[in-house]
């Protein structure tokens, strides 16, 4: 991993709490994990294309990740997935289905990653996200 050294210029108050906190670790160490807690998190583990473009959110405007985060899967997918559901559980999908409802299925997932993330970034800018309730009208 790469470091990179930045001079920060902080409230009194904020140094004197970093550093009441560095009693076993240094101040670099402190200061290191409380902005990668308060980062919203990529996880290793994804595709490299889906965690560069995760990673890459943290560029876009606050209106380009509401839109993010507001977005939902096209109404044709969303039906076609809804029928290779369906005949998957009658027991009547082809191999041809199975891989188009599991390209469906990761779609999804990824979009839910997005918005997630979006939602993330938002509320890390200090943004009200909105409730359950809220999202579900």
């Amino acid at each position: 991993m790469t470091a990179h050294t930045i001079t920060l210029t902080l409230p009194e108050y904020v140094y004197k709490l970093l550093q009441a906190q560095a009693i076993t670790r240094s101040l670099d160490e402190v200061a290191t994990r409380v902005l990668t807690q308060s980062l919203p998190p990529v996880e290793e583990d994804l595709p490299p294309a889906l965690g560069a473009e995760l990673e890459s959110m943290a560029a876009l405007s606050d209106d380009l990740l509401w839109q993010i985060a507001q977005s939902s899967m096209n109404q044709d997918k969303m039906a076609l997935y809804d029928v290779l559901l369906a005949r998957h559980k009658a027991g009547s999908l082809t191999p041809v289905g199975r891989e188009w409802l599991t390209q469906l299925r990761e779609d999804s997932e990824e979009l839910m990653l997005r918005k997630a993330h979006a939602y993330a970034l938002l509320k890390s800018r200090g943004h009200k996200l909105p409730t359950l309730d809220e999202l579900r009208v």
